[in-house]
């Protein structure tokens, strides 16, 4: 009746950080990992985790603070401060796993010119923020930005023929997206 005796789970707060290139994004995860080692970055794709691991592994000494969202549990999270590397294409499967982990909000950390902004017209944006002196270890963030990648993942979960794995975002949106 009217959707009141319907088990809501409460919504969590995604918060978007974007840089230009994934290369800045993931020195400016190094740099934020060195003044606080108590964070633990989430990779949704295994290419992901190697490009990260080979950027810890060239700037730094030390176990790397990465795990992929398959192998993670809530033990591993404990006391940590979570940060992702990128977007899941299906918010459905970011949605189940921050469930699982038990959080209330989400710090994705995402590149203009990863294979789901590319997707959706990220280079257009990329020169706007060029032409705008914007520099590439800059990060920008507003909820706009995270309304709109919401909506292009629901765009995505519409065109999805089957859930296929992938070792890559841009192998997933190949492999799972009608042409």
């Amino acid at each position: 009746m009217f959707g009141l005796f319907k088990h809501q789970t409460p919504a969590v707060k995604v918060i978007d950080r974007i840089w230009m290139t994934e290369t800045a994004k993931f020195q400016s995860l190094v740099r934020e990992w060195e003044k606080n080692n108590q964070i633990i970055c989430i990779c949704w794709f295994d290419d992901t985790l190697r490009h990260a691991a080979s950027f810890f592994t060239k700037e730094t000494s030390g176990d790397t603070p990465l795990i992929t969202a398959r192998e993670i549990t809530s033990s591993h999270v404990r006391y940590k401060q979570i940060l992702f590397a990128e977007h899941h294409p299906l918010q459905q499967k970011e949605n189940e796993l921050f469930q699982k982990l038990n959080i209330q909000q989400a710090i994705v950390w995402s590149a203009l010119d990863e294979p789901l902004f590319r997707h959706f017209g990220g280079d257009k944006i990329l020169h706007l923020m060029q032409h705008l002196g914007m520099k590439e270890n800059e990060a920008i963030e507003h909820t706009m930005i995270s309304k709109a990648i919401q909506k292009a993942q629901e765009k995505i979960n519409k065109k999805v023929i089957a859930r296929q794995g992938a070792s890559s975002q841009e192998e997933w949106l190949r492999k799972n997206l009608q042409s």
